[in-house]
């Protein structure tokens, strides 16, 4: 894959959990983003509660309370389902972080 693919690719990822975000979750701040090369990345935080969304052809939603971290798939083994970054994927384990938010 050509480099700006990638990145574009990455941001792409981003920009899905950034939508879901500010759809579902406008209480959340944006604490950092990154996009370097195949490597995506999304933070976000509410109080004590961090949401720590990292990825590259894989990726991983970790939960950071009280700053303890709790990897997603502890809550909802389906998230094992859904490992690949891709839009499905992501949105699948956007739903599950959403059950586990409310």
């Amino acid at each position: 894959m050509e480099s700006c693919m990638v990145a574009n690719w990455a941001e792409d990822n981003n920009k899905i959990i950034r939508k879901y975000f500010e759809d579902n979750f406008p209480n959340f701040q944006l604490l950092e983003e990154n996009v370097h090369g195949p490597y995506w990345g999304i933070k976000y935080m509410k109080d004590d509660l961090i949401i720590n969304i990292k990825g590259d052809i894989g990726f991983y939603i970790e939960i950071i309370i009280d700053g303890k971290p709790y990897d997603l798939w502890r809550y909802d083994k389906k998230v094992n389902n859904h490992t690949k970054s891709n839009p499905e994927n992501i949105t699948a384990q956007l739903a599950i972080l959403s059950d586990f938010l409310k």
